[in-house]
């Protein structure tokens, strides 16, 4: 990998960061805010996952690999998690969407 490749994949990771910061620090300005703009906070929630997983990408990992570690950490969190627990409702509902 040339030196310009380099210096262009880490502007693009902190290009990804700043904008991962921004719409998380707009998520929790929104959740205190008496105006609580619900439809605001899914498309930041949105493009929160989307970074994740661009990221994920420039950081060497693939989007299918991601999903498998997801996959694996609700595996064993619901492995761990007390029967009763309102996590494991959570956790479970979010194993059913990954097909778990």
């Amino acid at each position: 990998m040339g030196e310009m490749e380099i210096t262009n994949k880490i502007k693009i990771i902190e290009q990804l960061k700043s904008q991962l910061l921004s719409d998380v620090s707009a998520v929790f300005t929104n959740m205190t805010s008496d105006e609580g703009d619900n439809k605001n906070n899914i498309d930041l929630l949105a493009d929160i996952m989307i970074i994740t997983y661009f990221l994920s990408e420039k950081l060497g990992t693939s989007y299918e690999g991601l999903d498998l570690k997801i996959k694996n950490k609700l595996k064993i969190a619901l492995l761990t998690e007390e029967a009763h627990s309102k996590w494991r409702t959570q956790l479970s509902l979010l194993s059913r969407h990954f097909d778990i």
